[in-house]
């Protein structure tokens, strides 16, 4: 079920969990190049890496400030996966939620972030 919330909130949401997918991606690629000691291209992971460190924290003090927390992935089969959030309300409530998405649509989500960066 989702809660009514506005579409500003669920883009954010949205571009959280691609960010989190594209910082980890691009640190293992990282991690992989450092052996080679390819030095150009340790620092164009590096200078992605920057950018979306930035962004991310832009993210999270928005999310932050809308009392919004997006919990860790689960994996509901081979093909899918959930993301539970939850935002406290300034009554005193909770709503919850769950961004489902399909593994490769989250792929093709990534590669199009990278791209434009």
């Amino acid at each position: 079920m989702k809660p009514i919330i506005s579409k500003e909130l669920e883009n954010a949401i949205h571009e959280k969990i691609i960010i989190d997918l594209c910082i980890h991606a691009m640190e293992t690629k990282l991690k992989k190049a450092e052996p080679n000691k390819d030095r150009e291209l340790i620092e164009y992971y590096e200078v992605k890496l920057k950018k979306l460190f930035s962004t991310r924290k832009q993210l999270n003090d928005y999310l932050r400030k809308e009392n919004t927390k997006v919990q860790e992935v689960v994996v509901c089969d081979d093909m899918f996966v959930e993301y539970p959030y939850y935002i406290r309300t300034k009554e005193g409530g909770i709503k919850e939620g769950e961004a489902r998405y399909w593994k490769a649509a989250l792929k093709l989500h990534m590669k199009n972030k990278l791209k434009k960066l």
